[in-house]
């Protein structure tokens, strides 16, 4: 009876948990616009050259030690940018999260290499 009950509990915590799944390290280059309503926004650049603007949800706190993004003096600055895309996976829905975990500031004329 016992061990019969543990097995429901431990099923019923496989359904209820999320399962993440994480990617890649990814960069791209982009230009700080400022803080959006849902994190922090920059203007990227495409693989094929479009610009898009990309919003981040987390930035480490270590990076804002360095580059207080919620000052101004950084909007319009040139940054590499690289991240971590997290997909958390319920039963019925997901939510995708990206979060900067370093930031490297360009100086004119500088790009990200290939």
């Amino acid at each position: 009876m016992m061990r019969t009950m543990l097995i429901f509990i431990f099923l019923i915590s496989l359904g209820i948990s999320p399962i993440q799944e994480t990617s890649q390290i990814k960069k791209i280059e982009g230009v700080f616009l400022g803080r959006a309503e849902n994190g922090y926004s920059f203007c990227g650049k495409t693989a094929l050259g479009m610009e898009q603007i990309v919003i981040f949800d987390e930035v480490l706190s270590v990076i804002l030690e360095k580059y207080p993004l919620h000052e101004d003096k950084y909007i319009g600055e040139n940054f590499i940018i690289s991240f971590i895309e997290s997909i958390m996976i319920w039963r019925d829905d997901k939510e995708k999260t990206s979060t900067v975990i370093r930031l490297q500031k360009l100086m004119p004329g500088q790009h990200l290499k290939g």
